[in-house]
């Protein structure tokens, strides 16, 4: 996953909303068997996570959340820019994070969606979500997140 386009896109939705921030990141650590999904997710993530569970999910399942997530529309109280919905800049980032995120399906051997109960990196309330990739090499943590 490119962190700098999931920074851009954040900022993006970030700019002109009306009670809505968003919060974007993707954390790699090495790839290590003696370790479980959820010291995976506190090492990523720090100690002061508490996961809430953890299964696995089909890989197919993974780019229609996250672009459902990323295109919210919000309500009358909190909600993203349409500008910015609407502008060519978001939809070409928005291409490309989804090309990011295939790509890095394609690379996994495994993938689980995850959700935390308590010390989440930004407090979660109109979506989020979480998913763990487990390459040979790497093991990919994409956290995503929006709030008021």
């Amino acid at each position: 996953m490119n962190s700098a386009r999931l920074s851009r896109i954040g900022d993006l939705l970030n700019e002109d909303g009306l009670n809505y921030s968003v919060f974007l990141r993707a954390y790699e650590v090495a790839a290590r068997e003696d370790l479980s999904s959820s010291e995976l997710i506190c090492l990523a993530l720090g100690p002061s996570v508490v996961i809430g569970g953890i299964r696995d999910i089909a890989a197919a399942e993974v780019p229609p959340e996250v672009e459902a997530s990323l295109t919210y529309v919000g309500d009358s109280g909190a909600r993203p820019s349409a500008n910015v919905l609407n502008s060519v800049h978001f939809k070409n980032l928005l291409t490309e994070i989804l090309a990011d995120l295939h790509k890095t399906i394609t690379e996994s051997q495994r993938v689980e969606q995850f959700w935390l109960k308590d010390g989440h990196p930004a407090y979660p309330v109109f979506w989020d979500f979480a998913y763990l990739f487990r390459s040979s090499n790497k093991v990919t943590i994409f956290i995503g997140s929006s709030s008021d």
